[in-house]
């Protein structure tokens, strides 16, 4: 090969036109490339467990098209899927709930859901939150003052027309080293009105420990590659969000958290 065509095919490379700053690029040899940007759905990005006031679920838009999250919901109960047939009975500090009316997420962007109110967000990160569970989140299911468990629990973000009787997992994350009832509820082959779950691997495991007061633990690589992406899961495009090898797409070294960015 000419060395001027090396060149041009190094040029074509670099001006690829991934996101250069984004936490989970890599240094690949040549350029940093994203390592989420082949994902075809939202994706959970950053989680922060504690302290009260600095809680947040991130969640990054990999695609390149504006995603309309109106249908979306998180909850951090692992009897989520139960919805259709009615709100699961929850813990006083658990919750499920819905993205306004009007929520969507632009190509590429990132939005964060502060656990608290958005006033104790910006104290504590010195911007504001996209949205607010207690604030601006449609309250689904939320008993008592919505928290997360500080040594780990299960996030779940999913989809529901309001009307069928399954929902569509989009993303999965049992984030630090949450006990089982924090964890996982299976879903496998469960009748849910005139509905079936499919089967579910049921993989997803809890990350060896939790990140500390301060800390957040961060996605690092794509799911593609690192869950079963065969048509047959109970995912958006028939993905198996259960058995996603979360070890190797989120991090273990907890570092300080970066929301919105």
């Amino acid at each position: 090969m000419s060395r001027v065509l090396l060149f041009f095919i190094t040029a074509c490379e670099w001006n690829s036109g991934a996101p250069k700053s984004d936490a989970s690029s890599r240094l690949d040899g040549r350029h940093l490339v994203d390592a989420r940007v082949h994902e075809d759905h939202v994706v959970l990005n950053e989680i922060a467990l504690s302290p009260p006031g600095g809680e947040f679920i991130e969640l990054k838009n990999p695609t390149n098209r504006t995603i309309d999250l109106s249908s979306y919901y998180l909850a951090d109960d692992g009897n989520y899927w139960a919805l259709p047939v009615g709100a699961p009975t929850l813990a006083l500090s658990d919750f499920i709930v819905q993205f306004p009316a009007s929520a969507s997420i632009a190509p590429g962007a990132i939005i964060t859901v502060a656990i608290g109110t958005a006033a104790t967000f910006t104290t504590t990160y010195a911007k504001a939150p996209t949205y607010s569970i207690a604030e601006t989140m449609v309250k689904t299911a939320v008993p008592g003052t919505p928290t997360l468990t500080d040594s780990g629990e299960i996030i779940a973000l999913f989809a529901w027309d309001g009307a069928g009787d399954l929902v569509k997992d989009v993303d999965l994350m049992i984030a630090g080293n949450a006990t089982p009832q924090n964890g996982l509820v299976s879903k496998s082959e469960t009748m849910q009105g005139a509905g079936k779950y499919a089967t579910d691997a049921e993989t997803i495991a809890p990350q060896a420990t939790a990140p500390a007061s301060g800390t957040s633990t961060k996605r690092i690589a794509a799911e593609a590659g690192s869950e079963t992406q065969d048509g047959t899961g109970n995912g958006l495009s028939g993905d198996d969000e259960t058995s996603e090898d979360t070890s190797a797409t989120w991090d273990s070294t907890f570092t300080a958290p970066t929301p919105g960015s």
